[in-house]
Formats: C-alpha cells, structure tokens, sequence
C-alpha cells in the first residue's frame, strides 16, 4: 500500500541545490560559473547535478520583483594552474577559451547559455516563463542553482504550450555542441512533461530539425 504522506519532488526554489558561482562572461548570454567543492557549501552538487545539459536558474530582484533567469549548462572545463594550462574539455577549438586568468587551484568550470526567464512566486516556484533574451546583466557571484526537472517543465510551458524559443540562440552560443545540447534537453522534457502526443510530437519536430542542421553544418548531408 502507497504512503499517501510519501514527499513529492520539490519545486521550491529556495531549496534547489547551489551549483557554484559566477566568475565571468563571454556575453551578455554566456557565462562561466565555478563549480563549487565541500569547503565552498554544505552541500555542493553531486556530478549528475551539473551534467552536460543541465538547466540552471540564478535569482534576480528587479524592481522589487524577483525573477529567476534561466539557463543550461553547455560545456565543462577543468583547470590546474599548477600545469599552466587547461585540462580536457567538451568544446572544440574553435569555441571561445573561457577560462578567468586570476583562477589560482583546480577548479571545474562550467558554460551556462541563458535562455529566459521566469518570476519568482510567493509560494517559492515560477510563473510566466519568457524565451526572450533576458535583459538584465548578471554579476560575479551571483549564485547559479539546480533546477529540478519540475520548474525545467513549467518554464518550457508558455501560455499552456510547450515552446524553445531559444534555440538558434543556444545553438550560436553552444557552437559544435548546440545540437548536443538541445537534445539533452529534449529528452528531459520528454521525462518531465505530460504524456501528451502533442507534446511529442513537437519534441520529435524540434529534434530532427535541429539533428538535420547539425549534419549540415558538418557537412554530412
């Protein structure tokens, strides 16, 4: 017999695991955030917390409002000082280095591409989820947190639609892994959101479009 008492995943924003912090930018939609270790928090992200693909949120208080600006993770770079250099990562050459110059141990970086953003609510989750760009800055240190895969939902829900507006922007900032990236996504929202055909079949749209102009740009059509 179910515990009819059994917890329900929690949407509370003010109890979403911290990631790290940010510690620069590339542009006003890409960021670098430091991942943080044991001495930074009581609780810093297990490896399926800050995974390739990701999304991720950062509070901001407008006007008295606060909204939550959302985003993804979208590239990992580690770095040991001690080498003089940077360790493996998941972007290729081409893509912008985004490592600070004033990075003093080894650390793990993170890529964060924003792709909206949402106002916070009085009983702590998101309402009125916008895929336009967002047009606040962020600072250093501002706190970039988890987003459970329910506020992941309500965000990619606007006006009762599913809807990634987003996405010829994250595939500019994501380069080479913006297909990658975009897919990762899907398949969360394909776990998350209702088992809608509807929903489906955007998603399975939304996913050959995106896999066809990844081929193309490569040139394998």
């Amino acid at each position: 017999m179910t515990d009819s008492t059994e917890e329900t995943p929690t949407t509370d924003v003010d109890s979403c695991v911290r990631i790290g912090s940010i510690v620069s930018s590339n542009s006003h939609l890409d960021y670098v955030v430091e991942v943080f270790k044991e001495r930074d928090c009581d609780r810093p992200p297990e490896l399926h917390e800050r995974e390739f693909g990701q999304p991720v949120f950062i509070k901001k208080t407008i006007d008295g409002t606060e909204h939550a600006v959302m985003g993804v993770i979208y590239d990992t770079q580690l770095v040991d000082p001690d080498q003089g250099r940077t360790g493996p990562r998941l972007a290729q050459d081409d893509q912008a280095q985004f490592t600070p110059g004033y990075i003093e141990e080894r650390t793990t970086l993170a890529g964060v591409a924003l792709l909206g953003t949402a106002t916070i609510t009085d009983d702590r989750t998101i309402a009125d989820p916008s895929h336009q760009m967002p047009r606040w800055t962020l600072e250093v240190e501002d706190t970039v947190f988890h987003c459970p895969d329910e506020l992941t939902a309500k965000f990619h829900t606007v006006d009762g639609q599913l809807q990634l507006a987003y996405i010829d922007r994250l595939v500019d900032i994501a380069g080479d892994l913006g297909a990658e990236v975009i897919v990762a996504l899907i398949n969360r929202l394909r776990n998350t959101l209702p088992d809608d055909d509807t929903n489906q079949r955007v998603l399975d749209v939304v996913e050959q479009n995106i896999q066809w102009q990844a081929h193309e740009r490569r040139g394998v059509v």
